[in-house]
């Protein structure tokens, strides 16, 4: 725990100048939620202080849009398909369509080893010859029906081609995509008090600068910046991370290292 309380300043300054340094390492994350890092202190310290910034955070990231929808000529009306969690190209994802639409039995393989399409039977615009198939097939379509996934391909939610067709097409992002979703990063703890936000819990703000998607992110400002922390007593600090959009960045590693300094009020 550490106390906080501006009524111990005097006598904390005439005993000690130097800064508490509180160093977090490899913790798991506690709590339900995974997108908060919440540190439980296990000795009491008392100290009055104020906090710097977080000197880096180490985490891969995932994002909650992972499913579209492709209707298929086939008896079934649609088929959904849903992205596992990971870090995915553009070609990872059209494979994952693939194998889904091949798993769900949406091709047939000729012989020379392509996947084609299943051929619908209709009741009318029958081929001459007495095959029983249909003259023209309608092609896949896409059904964009989460709006965070749409902004990853740069479509709006909606079907694609609008209406059905019988030749293949391709389709212009009618939005500008969002190959990185995430362009910063704000870090809020709740035991500082900037007074120069309106929400009040601002630590620092950075954007991914040149790391690339799984890799190691740091953030080290070339300056401190040190903030006022709220007086009273706590057994807990709560970290969190949120995107230009003000959601929470969910962290896939668990493996944390958080730099916390704590120095005497001047």
């Amino acid at each position: 725990m550490i106390r906080l309380n501006s009524e111990y300043v005097a006598t904390l300054k005439a005993k000690s100048k130097r800064d508490l340094q509180l160093v977090v390492k490899d913790f798991n994350i506690k709590g339900v939620d995974e997108r908060s890092i919440v540190y439980y202190y296990n000795k009491a310290t008392e100290r009055k202080g104020q906090m710097l910034f977080i000197d880096f955070v180490k985490g891969q990231i995932r994002y909650n849009f992972d499913r579209s929808i492709v209707i298929v000529p086939t008896a079934a009306t649609t088929i959904s398909i849903s992205l596992q969690d990971g870090i995915y190209s553009y070609d990872d994802i059209n494979r994952s369509i693939q194998t889904v639409l091949v798993n769900a039995g949406a091709y047939l393989i000729d012989p020379s080893g392509e996947n084609v399409f299943y051929l619908k039977t209709c009741y009318r615009l029958y081929s001459s010859g007495g095959t029983g198939l249909p003259t023209t097939i309608p092609v896949p379509r896409l059904i964009i029906d989460n709006a965070e996934f749409g902004k990853v391909l740069g479509l709006t939610a909606g079907t694609y081609p609008s209406a059905s067709a019988t030749a293949a097409s391709a389709q212009l992002s009618n939005i500008i995509p969002q190959i990185h979703p995430t362009s910063s990063y704000i870090v809020r703890c709740d035991l500082i008090k900037n007074e120069y936000v309106a929400s009040g819990d601002i630590v620092s703000a950075s954007d991914r600068g040149d790391t690339e998607i799984g890799k190691l992110i740091s953030y080290k400002p070339s300056q401190y910046v040190w903030m006022i922390c709220h007086n009273g007593s706590r057994s807990t600090i709560t970290v969190s991370i949120f995107n230009q959009n003000d959601k929470k960045v969910i962290f896939r590693d668990t493996s944390v290292s958080i730099m916390l300094l704590l120095r005497l009020k001047k």
